[in-house]
């Protein structure tokens, strides 16, 4: 018995993954990973929610009401969702940190043409000492971030280490996307009032890599995940 909202393909998901208690007292260590499958009874979907960016992909409220699963949709071990996940959450947050850093390049890449075409005061934006800058600016920070992602996927690729650290994957997944955040704010100010038009791209980065920051863990918890790390 529940709900959820705020999940990513809900609508059009046939499987489900539950967190769900199956022993209350356990705390965090009575939790396991159930999987719901379509059509199961007491199992319902709400909207298909309106969202700011990333019109693509469905996002749902999912409901659950008195639905009986099965113990062979148990996955992974009775109780052990804790682990389960805490096992995985590194590997995810280093996946958003590279579609971060790899989205804020794109964003320059497509900027630094624009502004080498794109004339005002009968030349190129390009040859503005403050449009200079400001790719400067963005390319370093790029530049930098994707130094310090690669190290993280080395660490995660790496069979003889002890992995990636899951503060390192906090520090890499909160810099990446609030760099995309700002290089997208930056890039469509950079395009004028065409930046604000929905047929270019950079309008359309703008509003969906929003989420960014927010969908895999927000930036305050990652700020906080290092803190702890750091001071207790």
């Amino acid at each position: 018995n529940g709900s959820k909202t705020f999940i990513s393909n809900g609508i059009l998901a046939d499987l489900v993954i539950v967190v769900a208690k199956t022993t209350p007292e356990g705390g965090a260590h009575g939790l396991s990973l159930l999987v719901v499958e379509r059509g199961m009874e007491g199992f319902g979907r709400g909207r298909n929610l309106d969202k700011i960016g990333q019109k693509a992909q469905d996002t749902a409220e999912l409901f659950f009401e008195d639905v009986r699963v099965p113990k062979e949709n148990l996955l992974g071990e009775l109780n052990g969702a804790f682990v389960h996940l805490m096992t995985n959450l590194a590997q995810e947050r280093l996946a958003i940190a590279v579609a971060g850093i790899a989205g804020a390049e794109h964003l320059l890449e497509l900027t630094t043409r624009y502004v080498k075409e794109r004339e005002a005061f009968g030349r190129p934006l390009a040859r503005l000492q403050h449009v200079r800058f400001e790719i400067a600016e963005m390319a370093t920070e790029c530049a930098v971030t994707r130094a310090f992602v690669d190290r993280c996927i080395a660490e995660h690729a790496d069979p003889t280490g002890l992995g990636l650290d899951p503060v390192n994957a906090s520090m890499a997944k909160w810099w990446a996307t609030e760099l995309q955040k700002r290089v997208a704010d930056r890039c469509l100010q950079l395009h004028g009032g065409y930046g604000y038009m929905s047929e270019f791209p950079v309008a359309r980065a703008f509003t969906d890599g929003r989420i960014q920051t927010i969908y895999g863990g927000t930036t305050e918890i990652m700020k906080e995940i290092i803190g702890r790390s750091l001071l207790g």
